[in-house]
């Protein structure tokens, strides 16, 4: 069941951003290759940090515990697994298209049409930057990191920016919930 699309002030405020960011397309070449970097691998970067983090190989401060870093980990990568496996429904039931099939215009990095609401992408990133939250050096790198997949996201046409907003907040929800539930398990106060 797909919930209809209707010209409301949401629809005119994605598609107004939708073509004022496709303007900004092969004005900059440097901006577009950096998008579409950035739309693509940063996720991976982001788990590499993730990883280096709880390997205890790369701690910000001689004083920072290997235990919060691995819990902070943990917690990052069941959000995101668990966040995403909670977005397949909610993609399904909104069954929203994205912008470069509904727009003029094709996407600057190739994606498969359909199903753009919420943001995977969104929602992962935000899952992984809040699930280290606790986790000082890495948590400043992964929420900008979370915050410039966002914005590539829109950027490329792959996303309306209600879907990167729908799925960052996801993403942070859940990883909240999950870091939480880790945390307390551990006994290790957040």
């Amino acid at each position: 069941m797909a919930v209809s699309t209707q010209d409301n002030w949401q629809t005119r405020l994605d598609e107004n951003i939708a073509q004022r960011v496709h303007a900004l397309w092969n004005r900059f070449v440097w901006l577009d290759v950096f998008g579409a970097v950035i739309a693509k691998w940063t996720p991976l970067a982001m788990l590499f940090l993730i990883l280096l983090a709880v390997s205890g190989v790369a701690l910000p401060t001689a004083n920072e515990s290997t235990q919060t870093a691995l819990l902070g980990g943990v917690s990052a990568i069941v959000a995101a697994v668990l966040a995403r496996l909670i977005n397949e429904p909610i993609s399904r039931f909104f069954a929203r298209p994205r912008p470069f099939e509904q727009e003029t215009f094709e996407a600057l990095v190739w994606h498969e049409p359909g199903q753009g609401f919420p943001s995977n992408h969104a929602t992962g990133a935000f899952a992984l930057a809040v699930g280290m939250g606790l986790v000082p050096g890495y948590r400043e790198v992964l929420y900008v990191l979370a915050v410039l997949v966002c914005l590539a996201r829109i950027y490329g046409g792959l996303h309306y920016l209600t879907d990167v907003v729908a799925g960052a907040l996801h993403g942070a929800l859940v990883a909240l919930v999950v870091r939480q539930v880790v945390f307390h398990v551990f006994s290790v106060h957040a």
